[in-house]
């Protein structure tokens, strides 16, 4: 664990804001599932995944990470026109390409 800290100074810091970031995100992450259609659990788990993602990742002073309020529209349309099965697929398709615009540098 020391050997890891080493290499990463960063970690302890960006790990605790990330499990602040999700104590405040988890009600808006429940609440923008149920909103949706998708079970609480879901919401749940979206807020545990993402931040753990987060939190590993190295980060800037201005990043945010969370859900939005706005979030719900869009996952409630996604939800009623593909179902709930395909949600999945569509969440993955966009952190692919989200990672892909962060490898080429295409927001910068």
């Amino acid at each position: 664990m020391i050997t890891v800290l080493s290499r990463f100074p960063h970690l302890r810091q960006d790990f605790l804001a990330s499990v602040v970031v999700f104590l405040v995100a988890v009600p808006l992450c429940v609440g923008v599932a149920v909103a949706s259609g998708v079970p609480a659990e879901l919401g749940l788990v979206t807020g545990i995944v993402g931040g753990l993602v987060t939190g590993l990742m190295r980060g800037s002073s201005l990043q945010v990470s969370g859900p939005a309020a706005g979030l719900t529209v869009i996952v409630f349309e996604a939800v009623s026109e593909f179902g709930v099965s395909t949600l999945g697929v569509i969440v993955l398709i966009a952190g692919l390409l989200q990672l892909a615009m962060g490898f080429f540098r295409i927001g910068r």
